[in-house]
């Protein structure tokens, strides 16, 4: 290492890489890892972690229930009017 190499390394880098500066990444490292090891222990238990294709069978989207239940308020309402046009008809009969 020539002496220009030495002396830009003994003048830059400490302004920017100081000694809280290097704990803190190592606590954002070690940190990190334990986040990590508790997500890949929720995903390995299949009591807690349930998989997308498990949700979509278990789980019905809001806009599939409201468009059920539209249809079952027409459905009544057709089936309202028939009865109403069948009493019409027997009074009148």
């Amino acid at each position: 290492m020539s002496t220009a190499d030495r002396a830009f390394i003994k003048y830059n880098i400490p302004t920017w890489i100081n000694l809280s500066t290097l704990i803190a990444i190592v606590a954002f490292i070690i940190y990190q890892s334990k986040w990590q090891q508790t997500v890949d222990s929720h995903i390995q238990d299949k009591s807690i972690h349930v998989e997308t294709s498990n949700n979509m069978l278990i789980f019905v989207p809001r806009i599939e229930l409201d468009r059920r239940l539209n249809n079952i308020e027409k459905a009544q309402e057709k089936q309202s009017k028939a009865q109403e046009k069948i009493l019409d008809i027997l009074l009148k009969g």
